[in-house]
């Protein structure tokens, strides 16, 4: 009897997997999904296959797509989706992140929000090397001077940047002043898919930041390494652009953004 338990657990499991997979790949699909597709990709025979979508189908998480010729997410797992983003705070959800950043770059890691035409910082990881930035959690700073602002307003649509008002103003040697300049400076924040500030904002203090996007496809924060500006080297910029491009990625994912930054930026055009 016990081993007959264990086989029947080990059954389930086995089926749940297999649910939770197939709704993994129809989430993935653009359009509608066939089961012959389905039963390809999970190596399983298609009578199988079949079951698993009738059962989901049934129980509300699956629908036939009208339009096509398969299934689809049904809205119920939306309602789900939803649910759970509200729950999610994004200092909680990139806390270990920020960890993670810290103590892959050696440097003070921080995460930011836009008030205004500021950054607020919510969080952030110190640095344990003697010669390092000052940035206190709840700090502001200006968004247009900041990487952890240009991160963000690289994302935002043209009537939201004139709402927000972003006119650029000298506070440092390597401010970048004018409405072209600083237009030009966030199309390669676009096209890089993170921000860089040498010195922007104040003298001698560096930063990379990356930007987080929400279930909306809307950039809600970012998060960056901040340094002196003596070691954001070439070398080093491309290492932490890359490194904190990745965490704002999965950032963004446990937020429920699916998609690419750089469709995101396609909202500058409305």
């Amino acid at each position: 009897m016990q081993t007959d338990n264990r086989t029947k657990a080990r059954d389930s499991s086995q089926t749940l997997a297999r649910g939770l997979r197939l709704l993994d790949l129809i989430a993935d699909g653009r359009e509608g999904v066939a089961v012959r597709e389905l039963a390809v990709a999970m190596r399983l025979p298609r009578s199988i296959v079949q079951r698993l979508v009738y059962t989901l189908e049934s129980e509300g998480y699956l629908e036939r797509d009208p339009s096509q010729v398969g299934y689809r997410l049904a809205i119920k797992l939306w309602g789900l989706g939803c649910a759970s983003i509200r729950r999610l705070s994004v200092r909680d959800v990139a806390r270990p992140h920020l960890e993670d950043l810290a103590r892959k770059t050696n440097e003070m890691a921080k995460i930011g929000i836009l008030d205004g035409h500021e950054v607020v910082y919510l969080d952030g990881v110190d640095c344990p090397q003697a010669v390092r930035a000052y940035v206190p959690i709840g700090g502001r700073a200006p968004a247009h001077s900041v990487a952890t602002g240009k991160a963000i307003l690289a994302f935002l649509s043209e009537a939201k940047l004139a709402e927000i008002g972003t006119a650029t103003r000298e506070r440092a040697k390597r401010s970048i002043v004018g409405t072209d300049a600083f237009a030009a400076d966030l199309s390669q924040v676009r096209k890089r898919g993170y921000a860089v500030n040498r010195g922007e904002w104040e003298e001698g203090v560096g930063a990379v930041a990356a930007p987080v996007f929400d279930a909306q496809g809307d950039a809600v924060a970012s998060v960056g390494i901040i340094l002196p500006s003596s070691r954001l080297t070439a070398a080093k910029v491309t290492q932490i652009g890359a490194l904190t491009t990745a965490a704002a990625a999965e950032i963004s994912r446990k937020l429920g953004h699916r998609g690419a930054a750089r469709l995101v930026a396609t909202k500058r055009a409305g």
